[in-house]
């Protein structure tokens, strides 16, 4: 086995960058997180990726982001949105959307 060398002071430096990036990186709670509709989206969107707030971007913003994710979720070979999830999900991101 080779033996390690010691971590150089870039490196270390680096190191704790990134801790110091990654710990800061934690995302505030979902808006009305126990609503069916809420749960519905940690639960559909959630399975590839970390729910996004809904105020990281404005209602017609969210439409154009939903049914580009209803691509990728049916390229990936998962279910599809019902009609139903769809408008759930939609109604709310769109009511708690940014403004910006």
């Amino acid at each position: 086995m080779r033996a390690s060398r010691p971590l150089s002071r870039i490196q270390r430096a680096a190191i704790a960058l990134a801790f110091i990036l990654v710990s800061g990186c934690k995302r505030a709670s979902l808006p009305d997180a126990t609503s069916p509709s809420a749960e519905l989206y940690v639960n559909r969107c959630g399975n590839c990726h970390v729910p996004y707030n809904p105020h990281e971007m404005t209602a017609a913003m969210w439409d154009t982001q939903v049914t580009m994710m209803e691509v990728k979720i049916q390229a990936a070979g998962l279910p599809a949105l019902t009609s139903d999830e769809r408008e759930s999900i939609l109604e709310y991101l769109k009511r708690n959307a940014g403004t910006e």
